[in-house]
């Protein structure tokens, strides 16, 4: 037995019993709503990664701290350190990360529609990074991306007035080449942005009681404690799995709670691992998508999420005091946060009939039709429209205001009966996004799909048609980015650029 093991079983974990997570085969999925999902590396593609599962959830969960920035001059200031640190994951031993205003991960960040912000950034680390608000409508030299680097020593200001609805948001790098890297190591961090539609919601909104930011990840440890990544072909084609599973930093957590209604704020911000999440044994009532809520909540059997996707979920704990429920990933049959309730309900809370009115589909108003293929072309080749990443090259130019149809398709491997490939997914900068269709037909769109989004996910021969529409900045010179955001892929370059520009 290795070090690592026996510090394991000394902890309470354990990886008997632990489920394979992608050695399906050419009929491999998993079960959502409406049936058969792909799973994680698409069909035909074999994977050798496991998620031990947990028996003894021993640590509390870690709720990172929620900052709501400082008013200065009429601008709410909001301060980070991106720094170098330690955190003891596995007991005894201290793992090197990367963190922000502390150690691993960041804090929760608080925006407000309508108000002017400043987002501040200094680098102490030994390397430049980036660090860009995913989901979050700013201008391009605002975005954080490939071209906003922040070099070491230095800082950087996103400054912009927060002009979009209440969702949940992140922020994370995007160093071109190393994203995947400096996010493993732990940068990234949640955003919540309110408006007063979701402020006068009866819903759950007691950040770390009711409303939990929960940001999930999996990481696999060497003997000393250290993550251990390899950026080897296998990495870069099939993307990073770890081991063990992370909950806002926490191994094998567990989160006491009242016997009310629980919101979850669930962020997929592992590198390339898809989850299918559900509370076990209570309904699961999805209220929320990527960039805003649903029109009207909707009862899930889960909820597939691959990286980047967020979504919010109530939970009726009320009448299931002195209980242990799970949040489980039906994907993998690991569990993933123990919920303990606990508590006596302190306040009352409810899901509202109606909670946004979302922009009404109308396809006679669209101008244009954009269409992306993502493409695996050989070892370490993996492309959208033919074209690797040059961030000297735009590839697109949206006129601003006009409504757009996007169709992104997931190409196969080979031919006939013998395709194969691996999930990818889209990610959209600057905007939202409706995903109006899966592979031709409305029928197949996901409720987790259903409202604004900036991230959605394609199996293996899949095709999604969007509908888009830019609105509110325009700049001819400074491109946002497309791309797959599992991180790996998006590092080998399956990444474009377009602006936005006047109509």
């Amino acid at each position: 037995m290795t070090r690592r093991k026996f510090l394991y079983y000394a902890a309470g974990l354990s990886a008997v019993g632990a489920t394979a997570l992608y050695a399906r085969g050419m009929m491999g999925g998993v079960m959502g709503e409406r049936g058969m999902e792909p799973s994680g590396m698409g069909a035909g593609m074999m994977g050798s990664n496991t998620l031990g599962a947990v028996n003894n959830f021993f640590n509390p969960l870690h709720i990172p701290p929620e900052i709501k920035g400082e008013l200065r001059g009429g601008v709410r200031h909001y301060d980070f350190d991106i720094q170098e640190g330690y955190r003891e994951f596995i007991r005894g031993l201290n793992t090197p990360t990367y963190g922000i205003n502390g150690n691993y991960l960041g804090p929760t960040i608080r925006l407000k529609q309508g108000e002017e912000v400043s987002l501040n950034w200094q680098n102490n680390l030994g390397e430049a990074t980036t660090m860009h608000g995913h989901g979050m409508h700013v201008p391009a030299i605002m975005d954080g991306g490939v071209h906003q680097i922040i070099e070491p020593g230095t800082k950087w200001s996103a400054r912009y007035k927060v002009n979009q609805k209440a969702c949940t948001n992140w922020y994370h790098p995007h160093m071109m080449g190393k994203t995947a890297e400096h996010v493993l190591m732990g940068l990234g961090g949640m955003i919540f942005i309110d408006d007063d539609e979701s402020l006068n919601h009866p819903l759950p909104k007691r950040y770390g009681v009711d409303d939990i930011p929960l940001v999930i990840q999996d990481r696999s440890f060497a003997s000393d404690g250290s993550f251990i990544y390899n950026k080897n072909m296998m990495t870069v084609m099939h993307g990073y799995h770890g081991d063990t599973l992370l909950v806002n930093g926490t191994v094998a957590p567990y989160l006491e709670v009242e016997a009310n209604l629980l919101r979850l704020r669930l962020l997929n911000a592992s590198n390339a691992r898809v989850y299918n999440f559900a509370v076990a044994g209570v309904k699961n009532r999805l209220i929320a998508s990527d960039n805003s809520f649903l029109e009207r909540a909707e009862s899930v059997g889960s909820v597939v999420l691959s990286p980047a996707e967020r979504v919010e979920v109530v939970v009726d704990l009320r009448r299931v005091f002195a209980k242990k429920l799970y949040l489980v990933d039906r994907e993998s049959g690991a569990k993933v946060l123990e919920i303990r309730v606990n508590k006596r309900a302190q306040v009352r809370s409810a899901i509202p009939s109606k909670l946004t009115t979302l922009e009404t589909i109308n396809l006679r108003k669209v101008a244009k039709k954009r269409r992306f293929v993502l493409e695996t072309r050989g070892p370490g080749r993996l492309l959208i429209n033919r074209k690797r990443m040059d961030p000297k090259r735009v590839d697109e130019r949206i006129k601003v205001g006009e409504y757009e149809i996007w169709e992104v398709k997931n190409a196969p491997m080979g031919m006939g009966m013998m395709k194969m490939g691996m999930t990818h997914n889209f990610h959209m900068h600057a905007g939202h996004f409706r995903v109006i269709a899966r592979d031709g037909s409305k029928r197949k769109v996901l409720p987790w799909e259903r409202g604004y989004k900036d991230t959605v996910r394609l199996g293996v021969g899949e095709r999604v048609t969007l509908l888009v529409k830019h609105s509110g900045y325009i700049d001819s010179q400074n491109p946002y980015m497309y791309h797959c955001h599992i991180l790996e892929h998006e590092d080998a370059g399956m990444m474009g650029q377009f602006t936005v520009e006047d109509a």
